[in-house]
């Protein structure tokens, strides 16, 4: 699990630019898929046609970016946000461009930090001039923060695109086993999540699934000065109760406790009024969705290198495992 999440990390995937890592993706499923497709909003989907009720696993491939907006007459880029990235948090950053480009991000000398906005930024890549910058790079040209993954202590990993590519990791590994069990599962790798889940919303238009379970992060409150949120690191999955978007369903938040239960995982709660997931727009689709959410704690989330525990990673594989087993047996 670890080799695939290090992987998936180093693929620069910002929201809208997801079809190299949606090929890579698709690539470590298609020898258990029935099929293996990028939709027109760049979802990546495989599909393993099985006995029971039909289970989307879906989790977003796509991570918070910066876009070329201006290229100035000395040759520097001006920036626009593709997510939710924090102008301060940029400064000094290089960025990785999703044609192999890097550049390193500069700001106006007189504006304060806690007043920096996207217009205050810029991204010197070299070059003197806007021919020579354009030989390079384009308007409407993504990149993200160049921050490799490393393993800290007692098996954490930290680093950028962790939000969400241990989400995928965590499906893949999920499908296989659901695809090799004989199940009627789906798996989706959502594109422009961080944008307003605008792929899981035709998503759910195209598989009308029965149920419906999003992987992705959920912020920890473990650390000092942290927000108030009952999650911590190393203290298992977090079964979503509600976000922004989505409050789940009973039944459906019974289905996972009940299989954490019985597979002896200890569970956290997931209550998270400010966050936006692929949950809402997944259960407000078609005549509605039943969608549930299984999280894994993540400290940092929204900036530039997120710390997750290899042990919760394992742990949500485990209970996705068991959930789609004990909803299979209830038909």
């Amino acid at each position: 699990m670890k080799e695939r999440i290090l992987e998936l990390a180093a693929i620069v995937a910002p929201s809208g630019s997801e079809r190299g890592i949606q090929d890579v993706l698709l690539g470590m499923v298609a020898d258990v898929a029935d099929e293996v497709r990028i939709d027109a909003l760049g979802n990546g989907i495989a599909r393993h046609n099985g006995q029971g009720p039909h289970i989307l696993l879906a989790a977003h491939a796509d991570e918070a970016g910066a876009m070329v907006v201006h290229i100035e007459d000395n040759g520097f880029l001006r920036l626009v946000s593709v997510g939710a990235l924090r102008p301060a948090t940029l400064v000094g950053r290089h960025l990785a461009f999703a044609n192999g480009v890097v550049g390193v991000v500069g700001a106006a000398h007189d504006v304060a930090d806690q007043d920096l906005g996207f217009e205050h930024l810029y991204v010197d890549i070299g070059a003197d001039s806007r021919t020579a910058a354009e030989a390079r790079v384009h308007v409407g040209l993504s990149g993200v923060v160049l921050e490799p993954v490393v393993e800290l202590a007692d098996g954490r990993l930290a680093g950028r695109a962790l939000d969400n590519r241990v989400g995928c990791a965590i499906a893949l590994e999920v499908f296989r086993t659901a695809a090799g069990e004989g199940r009627n599962v789906t798996l989706a790798f959502t594109a422009q999540s961080a944008v307003g889940a605008r792929g899981a919303k035709t998503l759910a238009y195209q598989l009308q699934p029965d149920l419906a379970l999003v992987i992705d992060a959920v912020p920890a409150g473990d650390m000092p000065g942290a927000a108030r949120l009952a999650i911590e690191l190393g203290k298992g999955p977090a079964v979503k109760i509600m976000d922004q978007t989505a409050i789940v369903p009973i039944a459906v938040k019974d289905l996972l406790t009940d299989s954490a239960a019985a597979a002896g995982i200890p569970v956290q709660y997931e209550v998270w009024p400010e966050g936006m997931t692929d949950a809402g727009s997944l259960q407000r689709s078609v005549d509605g969705v039943a969608v549930g959410g299984v999280s894994y704690p993540a400290r940092y989330v929204g900036g530039p290198s997120t710390v997750i525990d290899l042990a919760d990673v394992n742990a949500c594989v485990r209970l996705l495992q068991a959930a789609i087993r004990e909803r299979a047996s209830r038909v």
